[in-house]
């Protein structure tokens, strides 16, 4: 796009000295751009425009303008590209815009160029764990950004690395768990129809408040994963089939909450971790999911077959969970032939 096909560009030369000024006007407001002295086709004027008509656009009218050649200044051109608005899912968004805010708190007048990989590591270093790689993985694409723009001459995250601690994940819901939980929420509670759909459909946190009997056809439990798009088909066995049996016909979902409304992901991984701990289980919904495929590996079902009921795009990520299932089936096995 031509500077000259934005409506709220305004570039003209100083008198006297040639340079250019850049500007973002709109009602009767001029606002610097931060990218004086470059010609106008010069991208980075583009990036900065792009900036200044989102924060009019999206930001409220007391939104601070940051200083150009800022941390905050970089930050709001990044967020101002397709890669940032269209290519990221919303809730990794939001989770990088929560870490954008601290940053820019502590750092969001420092000029951009004066950042060095030294800063940043041993900062990410300070930080530690699961937190370090995941503000890592949101500064990058700003900075990988800037320095496409030659804003700076060298990005300090290239080649920069943080560790991911080893992690076994959500524990699997074992038998013990599965039985104190029943014992503790009878059938007819809000809390044990949560356990029973999210233990004999897999789904994860984030389908289980989307089922509803629209997604039942002959025999069939099918549904698209809100992760990824792919598709879960799970068969209704008995078990599965009493469960649905006992929810409302009319209602838009099989989980409601107190007010008959469906749950929200977040909502209902709250809802059932207190019923968790007042269960004295420390399994929670994806331990659930877990445990579903645990079972169909016990019944010497494959992994692909799994795969495919619990909706991973990957055989990979069955196998994890069932990886002690088998190791029990290979065991039985042997002790059936002595």
């Amino acid at each position: 796009m031509k500077t000259g096909d934005l409506a709220y560009l305004r570039s003209r030369q100083r008198r006297g000295k040639g340079r250019w000024a850049h500007y973002y006007r709109r009602n009767g407001q001029e606002i610097s751009l931060g990218v004086h002295g470059l010609q106008p086709t010069d991208p980075r004027v583009f990036a900065a425009y792009c900036a200044a008509h989102a924060r009019w656009e999206e930001k409220p009218p007391s939104a601070q303008v940051p200083q150009g050649g800022t941390f905050a200044w970089a930050v709001e051109l990044y967020q101002a590209t397709p890669e940032w608005k269209a290519e990221l899912k919303p809730q990794t968004r939001q989770n990088r815009e929560a870490i954008y805010r601290r940053y820019i708190k502590a750092q969001g007048k420092r000029p951009l160029a004066s950042i060095c990989r030294d800063d940043l590591e041993a900062a990410l270093i300070a930080k530690g764990g699961h937190a370090a790689v995941n503000e890592l993985k949101a500064l990058r694409p700003v900075f990988a950004y800037a320095h496409r723009l030659k804003l700076i001459p060298v990005d300090p995250t290239f080649g920069l690395k943080m560790r991911r601690p080893e992690s076994k994940g959500f524990p699997t819901a074992g038998a013990d768990e599965i039985a104190a939980f029943q014992k503790r929420w009878p059938v007819g509670t809000t809390e044990r129809l949560v356990f029973d759909l999210a233990l004999y459909t897999g789904a994860a946190r984030a389908d289980l408040p989307r089922l509803s009997r629209r997604n039942v056809r002959d025999g069939i439990l099918t549904y698209a994963r809100k992760k990824t798009g792919t598709v879960a088909e799970v068969p209704i066995k008995a078990e599965l089939r009493a469960v649905i049996a006992g929810t409302a016909d009319i209602a838009p979902a099989f989980l409601l909450t107190s007010l008959g409304r469906p749950f929200t992901a977040a909502g209902l991984g709250n809802f059932f971790a207190e019923a968790a701990i007042a269960a004295g289980i420390a399994a929670r919904l994806h331990g659930l999911r877990k445990a579903f495929c645990v079972y169909w590996a016990e019944q010497g079902v494959s992994t692909s077959l799994t795969a495919a009921m619990a909706g991973h795009m990957t055989l990979s990520e069955v196998e994890r969970y069932t990886r002690a299932a088998d190791r029990r089936r290979m065991v039985k096995l042997l002790v059936d032939q002595t």
